[in-house]
């Protein structure tokens, strides 16, 4: 089937086609998906709309601000209005729309996400999906040297985006967690792997009673303080540092655990279970927090897109339910209840007996 000029003509920025293109406009439109991810991406990494936070400027004005060379930034800036990011103002000037002012550096931005995405580290990963896909092992390691947690100890700009980028995640997930599901049944929570506390720090100042640990690695949680003091819930948390492969801090009611296991394999993840397991008494109940595959066929057209990520840069999955039950199962931990919370699940299990020695 031939692809006239009219034909790919049809394709607009967002990916919208009339059910009636031709197959090959359709598979043309979804190749360059991967072309519009990398306009927002850069749009994220030049800063562009904190450029032009203060009002429109018209591209040579932009280009100077931004210190890029004139010719090439006109050219990037149509290419940013073709997909949406901003359009055309009087006298020539530019303006952000909506989805350009997002990628602004603010509180409710997602310019960090879009600089990881676009990074060498998971853009390039990426390009060797082949290989991943016919060996089961992540190329991470082989193109850049070491594995991907290893590469974010050694390359502390890469890891400040990264780090940045999960943040910004997080803050879209919690309202409709702490909203689905009822964390007013427990007195105390650890927050095990919970970074700086954003999480925790809602479940905390919407359940005044509850009292909370944060337990992340040492650097991690270091810096987590000033988060936990402007959210008004500082003494009512203790931070404990730690590896969750290497034990748990014991004593809580509730074990909340959010995107962690998708970044391992089954081993690794079933050591983290185990030593969840021992560090709770029975009856005491665990939340994973996880966009969980096989609840949603619209959710789960994210997901696996999410899960060929997690294939690409450490070997972990996105898992359905079936999978977390037969995790939890193995260390005396059975499966009560599954709360959706848009994207995300809470997949809540309550600790029956002494885990067996594994």
């Amino acid at each position: 089937m031939s692809t006239s000029r009219r034909d790919i003509m049809t394709i607009t920025a967002s990916g919208s086609l009339p059910p009636s293109a031709p197959v090959s406009v359709q598979l043309l439109d979804l190749l360059m998906g991967g072309w519009r991810a990398g306009v927002v991406s850069t749009f994220a990494e030049l800063g562009v709309a904190d450029g032009l936070a203060f009002g429109g400027l018209t591209p040579a004005q932009l280009a100077v601000r931004l210190g890029l060379e004139r010719d090439t930034a006109e050219r990037f800036f149509r290419a940013g209005a073709c997909v949406g990011l901003l359009r055309q103002g009087e006298d020539n000037t530019l303006e952000l729309t909506p989805l350009g002012r997002a990628l602004a550096s603010d509180d409710g931005s997602m310019r960090n996400f879009a600089r990881w995405t676009g990074s060498t580290a998971e853009r390039a990963t990426w390009a060797h999906l082949a290989t991943a896909v016919r060996t089961g092992r992540s190329p991470f390691a082989a193109m850049h040297g070491s594995g991907v947690w290893e590469f974010m100890e050694s390359d502390p700009d890469t890891a400040a985006v990264f780090n940045s980028a999960m943040t910004e995640l997080s803050k879209r997930i919690i309202r409709p967690v702490i909203e689905a599901f009822d964390f007013s049944r427990f007195g105390s929570v650890t927050d095990v792997g919970g970074g700086r506390g954003a999480l925790l720090s809602a479940v905390l100042h919407k359940h005044p009673e509850m009292t909370g640990v944060l337990f992340d690695q040492p650097d991690v949680v270091s810096r987590a303080l000033p988060e936990l003091s402007d959210a008004g819930i500082a003494h009512r948390v203790t931070v404990k540092s730690g590896s969750f492969f290497d034990g748990v801090p014991s004593g809580s009611d509730l074990y909340m655990i959010s995107n962690v296991f998708h970044d391992w394999d089954d081993g690794r993840s079933r050591l983290i279970f185990k030593n969840v397991a021992s560090a709770m008494h029975e009856g005491a109940h665990i939340a994973v927090v996880e966009a969980v595959a096989g609840l949603d066929d619209a959710a789960d057209k994210a997901i696996s897109l999410m899960d060929m990520d997690m294939l690409v840069l450490c070997e972990g999955k996105q898992r359905t339910v079936e999978e977390f039950q037969a995790l939890m199962s193995e260390v005396g931990i059975e499966l009560v209840g599954v709360s959706r919370a848009g994207l995300q699940s809470v997949v809540e299990g309550r600790k029956v007996s002494r885990e067996p020695d594994v």
